[in-house]
């Protein structure tokens, strides 16, 4: 039964008309509206997005989008910097056929490159869940309730994939991964000390019934980073000026 729930979701999401009109930067963006969630509501959209760039201080070039989703971060990032290439990070085959058909609908597709993979501190293959709007590790997961994590995906740390792709630059780190920043921060220690790229992390979700938040500055703190809270645990960190 779950095995069938989720072709018939894949199904949806890769046939369903419906779509809704954001606005962003005085652009209207496409994006399609699922049968099962809504989460392209214009006060969604305001109340998730827009604090990002609120916080954000460089104007980057190369982005990861850690967590995209449907890429509603990734929309955005592409219609303010018209410059900037992206690399959506997103595990669940759902939301990956919904982000291709935004990227799609609004023109971005040549910008963008969607990776498959779930970031993590090594190399492993994890259970996955999606529910709604969130997917999460199971290793990691604040979903309650009794439904079986029953999507395999593959995790790899950010430097492993940055040494595979000879990923030549780096400006900008969005994570919102539900409860896996930790280990996603760990994975990428070597690729920030290399690049030294802006981070907004959403590490407001709870490991051991306490926010992320105090372990993921601790991290980027020993790697030379400025970390504050720009607002509901949004870790914003900048490198230290030396």
């Amino acid at each position: 039964m779950e095995k069938l729930k989720q072709a018939l979701r894949r199904v949806e999401a890769a046939v369903t008309p419906r779509r809704n009109q954001i606005t962003f930067d005085s652009h209207r963006l496409s994006v399609v509206r699922s049968l099962w969630w809504d989460d392209t509501d214009q006060r969604v959209f305001d109340s998730e997005i827009l604090p990002y760039f609120a916080v954000l201080r460089r104007r980057p070039q190369v982005v990861v989008d850690a967590g995209a989703a449907t890429g509603m971060f990734s929309l955005a990032v592409c219609t303010r910097f018209r410059g900037a290439v992206l690399y959506a990070f997103e595990p669940s085959i759902r939301q990956r056929i919904i982000l291709r058909r935004n990227l799609r609908f609004n023109s971005f597709t040549d910008r963008v490159h969607v990776e498959k993979y779930a970031l993590w501190n090594s190399f492993a293959h994890l259970d996955f869940r999606t529910h709604g709007a969130i997917s999460s590790l199971e290793a990691v997961s604040g979903l309650i309730g009794q439904m079986p994590f029953r999507e395999r995906v593959t995790a790899i740390s950010l430097d492993q994939w940055a040494a595979e792709v000879a990923l030549p630059k780096l400006d900008l780190v969005k994570m919102d991964i539900e409860g896996a920043e930790i280990e996603a921060l760990q994975g990428a220690r070597e690729t920030l000390k290399r690049f030294s790229p802006e981070l907004l992390v959403q590490a407001y979700h709870l490991r051991e019934n306490e926010q992320a938040f105090e372990r993921c500055a601790d991290v980027l703190t020993r790697l030379g980073y400025r970390c504050e809270d720009s607002g509901a645990a949004l870790l914003h960190a900048l490198p230290e000026e030396r």
